[in-house]
């Protein structure tokens, strides 16, 4: 990890009333601690306390051990989950899980990493030993962070997997969704605390940097057929050629 742990939010009371609209909506399917997670969830919380210099102790009745966790997501813009080590390796024992990017936490709850993983095309054959590794081999002064990207057919940060029925209007205007993820061990209950910060932006954004909706385009044909399904690539295909015939430079968006 290059940068800090916690992004600033740009719009922090709107992200503030998007988490508490979601939770007052749909409960535990976006904020759950499973008993075995409880200290690692109590430990992260205090962690984001520690770095924002806020007092819990402000916080008054509302801290009762098990909302501490989600007293902590309010004061940042990333989701923050906890993994815990077990008889099956990892398993996702926490959560508060506001803006998840095409999974549902109900599903994935008290499951461990590969269960979780299960649905993504090629995951175990690629990238599950190697997640593996590194989930056993990270140590507290050494935390990591990685980017992944999507593009999706409406400024949504609540994405939850959906069955597209219809075509996409070709006149759709595209967005493009990058997660930036951070891993980091926490020292006293040996949990991992996993932070999800969403960056949302126009994918006619791309625009303003040379060769970043070419190189796109490129990534996305060059994404294996099945995993192309499950990133719903084949079904954006309608409004993603408009973009494409800017990116070979033979068209303009209107």
């Amino acid at each position: 990890m290059t940068g800090d742990w916690l992004e600033p939010a740009e719009e922090p009371v709107k992200i503030r009333a998007h988490k508490l609209e979601r939770r007052a909506a749909l409960g535990d399917a976006v904020y759950r601690v499973c008993p075995e997670g409880r200290a690692g969830a109590e430990e992260l919380a205090r962690r984001v306390f520690d770095y924002l210099a806020l007092d819990t102790q402000e916080l008054g009745p509302a801290s009762d051990p098990g909302e501490l966790l989600w007293l902590s997501s309010l004061a940042v813009h990333e989701d923050l989950v906890v993994m815990a080590p077990g008889e099956e390796g990892y398993s996702l024992v926490a959560a508060s899980l506001c803006s998840p990017s095409h999974w549902r936490l109900p599903e994935k709850i008290g499951r461990p990493m590969a269960r979780v993983h299960d649905p993504i095309p090629r995951i175990h054959q690629e990238l599950t030993p190697r997640i593996d590794r590194i989930f056993d081999n990270l140590r507290v002064d050494t935390p990591v962070e990685r980017y992944n990207w999507s593009v999706q057919a409406d400024n949504a940060l609540f994405a939850w997997p959906t069955t597209h029925d219809g075509a996409l209007d070709p006149a759709t205007p595209l967005w493009y969704r990058v997660e930036r993820q951070t891993l980091t061990r926490l020292p006293n209950s040996q949990a991992l605390a996993f932070t999800i910060r969403v960056h949302m932006d126009p994918l006619a954004s791309l625009l303003r940097v040379d060769g970043a909706l070419a190189a796109l385009f490129a990534a996305i044909d060059g994404t294996p057929d099945d995993l192309k399904q499950y990133k719903t690539f084949d079904w954006l295909s309608p409004a993603l050629d408009k973009y494409r015939t800017v990116a070979d430079g033979i068209g303009d968006l209107v």
